[in-house]
């Protein structure tokens, strides 16, 4: 059961996301990518393989050359949210933790979804696909799917996130943007693999990534301090030095920054969530700028 405190915490999530995300997403959602639809992008000269169907006959006289109209892919678009729910997801010493977090995220998804009677889905992943519900628009099954989500108990082992991408591949029968929700943290070659590659291009794919304080730096004091992994459950013993500091604070910074750039090279939009910000405001920031272009 979730717990009270997060309870309250959607609930106002809830409302806000009524007023706030639903005139900058889904109803009034443009997606980069050009496709099937109706929203007129620009007129190209056309080339070898064009669909001569989409020849403007107009521009065509006009330019005594041929032209096709260019169209953005259409705007009423499925919404999957693809969550992940690891034992990483536990750690949090700031203000949430990343699970916190990402509810909070997946809630402010399906209910701006909701709101404006689009078709939302949910899929649940740590090693293997632990959940999936098919695209909805009931407000009743965006809270039955944060309940499993928050249900859900992570098996051992590392984060795999490469069966959720097939799954994903396997089952979305048309466009959708899709919200991986992940700090995009395992041994996969995952940014390097055909899957992904193939998601990203017959779908708008946009990755969630939290993060927490204590990732990005080491805790105060002096000595050694004594780290966990919560998926190996591996031990180590850190020197809490001014040079082993800085050296682990432009590790992070760097993984970060290939991160974002990997992920901008599969035309992957990143955002950035902090445990110890808003969980919305990221999002909004996002959407705002996609309308922008």
């Amino acid at each position: 059961m979730i717990p009270e405190a997060v309870m309250r915490e959607l609930r106002y999530i809830e409302v806000y996301t009524a007023k706030r995300i639903r005139s900058l997403r889904v109803g009034a959602y443009t997606s980069p990518r050009r496709g099937d639809g109706f929203d007129f992008d620009e007129h190209q000269p056309y080339r070898d393989g064009d669909d001569v169907r989409r020849i403007d006959w107009n521009v065509t006289a006009r330019m005594d050359a041929p032209f096709v109209r260019r169209t953005h892919a259409e705007r009423e678009l499925n919404v999957m949210i693809a969550m992940d729910v690891s034992r990483s997801m536990a750690l949090g010493a700031a203000h949430r933790s990343k699970k916190e977090l990402m509810t909070y995220v997946t809630g402010s998804l399906l209910f701006s979804a909701v709101s404006d009677q689009i078709n939302a889905g949910f899929l649940a992943f740590s090693d293997r696909v632990l959940e999936y519900s098919p695209p909805r628009r009931t407000r009743a099954a965006a809270w039955t799917v944060l309940e499993r989500c928050w249900s859900l108990s992570p098996t051992a082992g590392p984060t795999a996130m490469l069966p959720a991408v097939r799954h994903l591949l396997a089952t979305l029968k048309r466009m959708s943007v899709v919200f991986i929700v992940s700090d995009f943290i395992t041994d996969e070659d995952l940014l390097g693999s055909r899957e992904l590659a193939m998601l990203a291009a017959t779908h708008d794919v946009i990755a969630v990534v939290p993060g927490d304080p204590t990732e990005a730096a080491l805790p105060a004091g002096r000595g050694y301090v004594q780290l966990r992994d919560l998926e190996s459950g591996r031990h180590v013993a850190v020197n809490l030095s001014p040079r082993t500091r800085r050296a682990y604070a432009d590790q992070m910074r760097e993984r970060r920054e290939a991160l974002a750039r990997a992920l901008y090279r599969l035309q992957i939009d990143p955002v950035f969530v902090p445990t110890d910000g808003s969980p919305v405001e990221p999002l909004l920031e996002l959407f705002a700028r996609r309308l922008a272009r």
